[in-house]
């Protein structure tokens, strides 16, 4: 007569009888979701911790001399990593010459009436301007963080007083406490 043997602890070994409980191992799925919203402020080439996760589990049951142990640990984290490409610098660089012979070249070549990228840099406040109507538009379709960034840039880009201020009136009625805020922490940097 065939007999099984049957692991009992540090105990041994012994015969398995009809009372002893089979073995029996059930791993369920499990998910685990968090979110992160707001901004930050990530310098180029730099990262920041947006925030994370982390769980742990340990069990263990008995049932006469069986004895069985479990542990579970998750961790999950969110960061972000910034790395900043100015791709007319890399074209002035590949193509030589100082920044103004390159622009000089450019804008003479440029048979469009409308004004580039490169030109829309000499003049930052056709850039802050353009920098406003992107923040409307992005606001209209319902990107809030992007249209808040995008008037903190145009803010930090406008040279005219007059211009930097009716951006600055518009970003608080937009935004209300959360503007005056940023507004706050950035004239504190400065």
């Amino acid at each position: 007569m065939p007999f099984l043997l049957c692991a009992a602890g540090v105990a041994g070994l012994h015969r398995c009888s009809a009372q002893d409980p089979l073995p029996t191992v059930v791993q369920l799925p499990t998910f685990q979701f968090f979110n992160f919203s707001g901004s930050v402020l990530v310098p180029d080439g730099g990262g920041m911790y947006l925030g994370g996760n982390k769980t742990s589990a340990i069990g263990s049951s008995r049932r006469g001399l069986n004895r069985s142990f479990g542990q579970s640990q998750g961790v999950s984290q969110a960061t972000a990593h910034v790395q900043i490409i100015d791709l007319s610098e890399m074209d002035r660089q590949l193509l030589g010459g100082t920044p103004e012979e390159f622009l000089r070249r450019h804008r003479n070549s440029s048979t469009l009436g409308n004004s580039s990228t490169l030109d829309r840099t000499s003049n930052p406040d056709a850039e802050g301007k353009a920098l406003v109507r992107h923040a409307r538009k992005l606001y209209q379709r319902g990107d809030e963080t992007g249209a808040f960034d995008t008037y903190r840039m145009a803010i930090a880009v406008l040279r005219s007083s007059r211009l930097q201020e009716l951006a600055k009136i518009e970003f608080r009625r937009v935004f209300g406490a959360a503007a005056d805020q940023s507004l706050r922490s950035a004239s504190l940097r400065r």
